[in-house]
């Protein structure tokens, strides 16, 4: 209960958790479709999904103006390729909110612009944004590797034939430990991979069913939550 009071008492925990309703929402009516259900049951899941995501739209109205706010301090940051991609993520984040709220305007009937033009836009800035984040987390992932290098088996060690004394066991807990040392960018990777599909396929560059999609929307909603919860796991800056 306390974790739950304490998620709701922010308004980015209320948009995670109603971002992981919304995605359960949808892997639910694809499989009810699929199971060729009742049309009544199927509709009422949709449109609890459509509640959501608008309801998550009205959380996040202005949001666009703080985000390319905070971009200013990734400006200041003193490692190149971290203050290039954090700059470019926030502010290419914060042109998605803000093309999403002309979404939502629009829908609303406050304003009369082509949405669905708007919507590719939107999608389009969500994929740089999350791009730039992937390229961010494998930065991290080298940089910690670098450090460990002593601990994982080279490509080199391979070729010369040291596989023969390779211990499966020992690696796995190599790298248990690594991933448990390194929680946030575990987490972060997780998100931003699962992330990555969602605008793609709503940009048609990939096909997956709504299932799928649902389904990676789900998780990256739980690795966002993890982060909410436990901010040690958040990756930063």
């Amino acid at each position: 209960m306390d974790i739950i009071i304490k998620v709701n008492n922010q308004s980015n925990g209320r948009d995670k958790l109603a971002r992981l309703f919304q995605y359960t929402s949808r892997l639910v009516w694809h499989q009810l479709e699929a199971r060729n259900a009742n049309k009544y049951s199927i509709d009422r899941i949709r449109n609890l999904e459509l509640t959501l995501s608008s309801f998550r739209k009205i959380l996040r109205l202005g949001r666009c103006i703080d985000i390319c706010y905070t971009a200013l301090d990734s400006m200041n940051l003193e490692d190149p390729f971290l203050r290039f991609t954090l700059t470019v993520s926030k502010l290419a984040h914060g042109l998605y909110l803000y093309a999403d709220h002309i979404v939502w305007l629009t829908k609303s009937g406050f304003l009369k612009t082509d949405s669905d033009s708007w919507n590719r836009t939107a999608n389009r800035f969500w994929l740089l944004s999350i791009i730039v984040n992937l390229a961010r987390d494998i930065y991290e992932i080298l940089h910690v590797l670098d450090l460990n290098a002593s601990t994982f088996l080279k490509p080199s060690e391979l070729l010369e034939g040291s596989a023969r004394s390779f211990n499966l066991s020992s690696s796995l807990k190599h790298l248990h430990a690594f991933i448990n040392c390194h929680k946030d960018i575990f987490i972060d990777s997780l998100k931003n991979s699962c992330d990555l599909f969602i605008p793609l396929t709503a940009l048609g560059f990939t096909k997956l069913s709504p299932s799928a999609v649902g389904t990676l929307g789900a998780i990256s909603s739980l690795a966002a939550l993890v982060t909410i919860v436990k901010p040690i796991t958040k990756l930063v800056p």
